[in-house]
């Protein structure tokens, strides 16, 4: 597939170095490795590798996906890693056609992986009650034409937002993000679907205490926590000779990211 001008990409520089990007026929990219020009990725195939003015370094033009969207977008709030948001979108059952809640917007990582689950006609219905996130996720979001018509933003307090133009047992799925789920929790009881699903991320255990308190008060069952822990293994093979034969010693390097906690409610 060819790229065409007013289409959005992903530049990638390294693997810690990426860039949603709108091309435009005079638009420039510069980083650290140089000077790129908009007209000479315009007309290329994905993957294509793009050199700088001089002709010293190069970049790759990637398609946009999920994983790569949530590595891209602008860092101004704490974003959701792609383990994260893979098993966010299995618990929230993001199937075809399915209508989901989404609090807050954030860099919208979460809402794109979100709307791309439930195309062709599904409906992610997404707050943010902050005014500078929502007016540049919104914007952003309008060059992503294979979703931008499956989202719904909203410039709300979702504690204090009364839900009057939704219908009750319309909504498949919620999504919370936010530091104080537990304000809303009421709100959703009537609005979600019999067997509806409320997932609800959470960094520390503390928030995880009130939040079940809460979801039992208001009568949810099923009430499952999940601990998300990423590790990434090392195995060093060391071939060793001895007397003809080959000898084969291992070791093992582990680290983890810091912890996360979901709530899955069904």
């Amino acid at each position: 597939m060819r790229i065409k001008e007013n289409h959005s990409v992903i530049v990638y520089v390294d693997d810690y170095n990426m860039e949603l990007v709108k091309l435009k026929n005079e638009g420039i990219i510069t980083n650290r490795k140089g000077i790129f020009l908009h007209k000479d990725i315009i007309g290329k195939e994905y993957g294509h590798k793009i050199y700088d003015t001089l002709y010293r370094n190069y970049i790759y033009v990637l398609k946009k996906s999920p994983e790569l969207i949530a590595s891209s977008l602008k860092r101004q709030t704490q974003i959701l890693y792609e383990h994260d948001i893979s098993f966010i979108c299995l618990l929230a059952n993001a199937l075809p056609n399915k209508t989901i809640i989404e609090a807050g917007t954030g860099t919208g990582c979460l809402t794109y992986a979100l709307a791309s689950s439930v195309l062709p006609y599904g409906t992610i219905h997404t707050f943010e009650f902050n005014q500078e996130r929502y007016l540049q996720v919104k914007k952003q979001y309008e060059s992503f034409y294979n979703i931008k018509n499956n989202i719904i933003f909203y410039h709300k307090d979702i504690i204090n937002y009364d839900f009057k133009e939704f219908k009750e047992g319309t909504i498949d799925s919620v999504v919370l993000d936010m530091p104080n789920p537990w304000l809303c929790i009421k709100k959703f009881h009537n609005l979600l679907k019999e067997r509806g699903i409320i997932v609800i991320f959470l960094p520390c255990i503390e928030q995880v205490y009130k939040i079940v308190d809460a979801l039992e008060e208001n009568n949810f069952c099923e009430i499952i926590t999940y601990e998300l822990i990423n590790k990434s293994w090392s195995v060093i093979q060391n071939k060793k000779r001895e007397n003809g034969k080959m000898e084969v010693s291992q070791s093992v390097h582990t680290s983890t990211r810091k912890n996360n906690t979901v709530n899955n409610i069904v």
